[in-house]
């Protein structure tokens, strides 16, 4: 038998995300977010930092999560009575805190395309989707808008409507806490599996188009994002390992042993209602970037064919070792049963449906332009090469 894990882990979920920012206050949930997780405005963050427990937040779509880890499961019971508790400083102290949050939080906002593949995907996403090119961080000026006042108006709104998991549900909820039973799964869950079958709805943000940025460094990166007809929720993870981000896939195989241009790269699928594609990256020398994104677009395109056994054994074990890693750390667990709380497949249910599949079919890739994205420090004539294979393999 398994010993039992040590400790336990809550989740609460405030039901409101970057999306749900006004747009003279884009920003707002992330500020909130600082506000929370700041020990000097009380509340768990404090209790959190005298008491040694771990934390984590995830701001989503929708949803800003926030997760805790005690070493006696007793210790969480009263959390969101703590978390009602948290408040900015009234007065000059809480002005104070505040200005130290906003310049924390447009620090990151200028600093976000320090880091080579932050930018990058912010290039592909930019040549993928017509979508407005916002940080949910917001700006300078939508940041200044927000008051001590608008954010503890919002803690007591939002923590009256949110919603607790726990990995020790036989503990029972203290009095006034929301009950801890399934909920509607948000947009980011909803429809995984629509557009299996038949033609998929128009994606109306389907964009298509190449990006290229100057950044300095010795070397660039390229990305290339292809829609595709959905195979399922099952199929589209198995789908990504054919690929491969490790030495197994197809893309070390073709960028580095058949043509020597790469050893770092990375593939990823996107999936949500009404739009699904797949995609992958390359760390290559300037000189080499273009030949790189024709050699993407290649293998990537390679995947409308099926996989042999071989192939299809080794995507699940991959697929496999990523799920069980889900599981593992102090927030695996109730991770889990949030899922399973929100009408998400669980890692249980994800490992049987993988189980099951035998046969990984080819892809079926959209007559639409693909997304491409190119970064680095490229001469005059190797933009024009990735300018000239865009064109080629359009």
């Amino acid at each position: 038998m398994t010993p039992p894990r040590p400790g336990g882990a809550c989740v609460v979920d405030l039901p409101a995300g970057y999306e749900d920012d006004a747009p003279r206050h884009a920003g707002f949930g992330a500020l909130l977010a600082a506000v929370l997780n700041d020990p000097r405005c009380g509340g768990a963050a404090r209790r959190a930092s005298t008491a040694g427990w771990l934390t984590r937040h995830q701001l989503g779509a929708r949803t800003s999560s926030f997760a805790y880890w005690a070493a006696d499961p007793a210790d969480l019971m009263p959390l969101l009575d703590v978390m009602k508790r948290t408040r900015l400083p009234s007065g000059p102290a809480g002005e104070a805190v505040l200005d130290e949050l906003r310049a924390r939080q447009i620090a990151a906002i200028e600093g976000r395309g320090a880091a080579p593949l932050t930018l990058l995907g912010q290039l592909l996403e930019r040549a993928a989707r017509r979508t407005p090119d916002t940080d949910p961080r917001g700006t300078a000026g939508t940041l200044a808008a927000v008051s001590t006042a608008d954010l503890n108006q919002a803690i007591e709104t939002l923590l009256a409507r949110a919603r607790v998991h726990r990995d020790h549900p036989s503990t029972a909820a203290r009095p006034g806490e929301p009950p801890e039973q399934p909920i509607a799964r948000d947009r980011a869950g909803a429809g995984a599996g629509a557009g299996t079958t038949g033609d998929p709805a128009p994606d109306s943000h389907w964009r298509g188009a190449l990006e290229i940025a100057t950044h300095p460094g010795c070397d660039a990166r390229v990305a290339l994002r292809l829609p595709i007809r959905p195979p399922g929720p099952d199929l589209l993870p198995l789908t990504v390992e054919r690929l491969g981000n490790g030495p197994n896939g197809r893309l070390h195989h073709a960028l580095r042993h058949r043509h020597h241009l790469a050893y770092g790269f990375t593939a990823a699928y996107w999936h949500e209602p009404g739009s699904s594609s797949i995609g992958a990256t390359a760390t290559v020398a300037p000189q080499h970037a273009a030949a790189a994104l024709r050699v993407l677009d290649h293998t990537v395109r390679q995947l409308a064919r099926g996989a042999d056994p071989h192939e299809t054994d080794l995507a699940r074990r991959r697929c496999r070792a990523e799920n069980l890693a889900a599981l593992d750390g102090p927030f695996g667990a109730v991770d889990d049963l949030r899922r399973q709380d929100l009408g998400e497949p669980t890692v249980r249910q994800r490992l049987t449906a993988m189980a099951e599949i035998t046969e990984i079919p080819g892809l079926t890739f959209l007559a639409r332009p693909p997304a491409a994205a190119a970064l680095g420090p490229f001469t005059q004539e190797q933009r024009r090469q990735l300018t000239d294979v865009y064109q080629e393999i359009q």
